[in-house]
């Protein structure tokens, strides 16, 4: 029975000077804290700036940037379009040059061919 009491009693004891521990801030934690504050107030002034930042804008309303997102990818595609319009009106323009120059191509040389049958006929006789 003694060994009972004693036993209670050293962790009786032992949980008071625990808890009476757990009061004591050491440097660490105490750090921690400021940390912890620190953190807290960067993030409250940041997002004091970036609503103030919205309110300079004039995008005051949660849905201004996700229309210009909107606007951005139209006029993107506008781009796009157009630049396969030309690249296709392009691809035209030099289909239609290469054929006119295989046609002038092909008049020099027949040209080329009655001269030489002109000369030819001339040194025979």
């Amino acid at each position: 029975m003694k060994k009972s009491w004693l036993n209670v009693l050293l962790l009786t004891s032992v949980a008071t000077f625990g808890l009476a521990a757990c009061d004591n801030k050491g440097d660490a934690e105490q750090a921690g804290e400021q940390m912890d504050e620190t953190i807290e107030q960067v993030q409250e002034q940041s997002q004091e700036m970036a609503d103030e930042a919205q309110e300079a804008l004039g995008v005051e309303e949660q849905g201004t940037m996700e229309e210009m997102g909107e606007q951005l990818d139209e006029a993107a595609d506008s781009v796009k379009d157009a630049a396969s319009e030309q690249a296709a009106e392009m691809d035209q323009a030099m289909d239609d040059a290469a054929a006119e120059m295989e046609q002038a191509m092909d008049d020099v040389a027949a040209e080329a061919d009655r001269k030489l049958d002109a000369l030819m006929e001339d040194n025979k006789e």
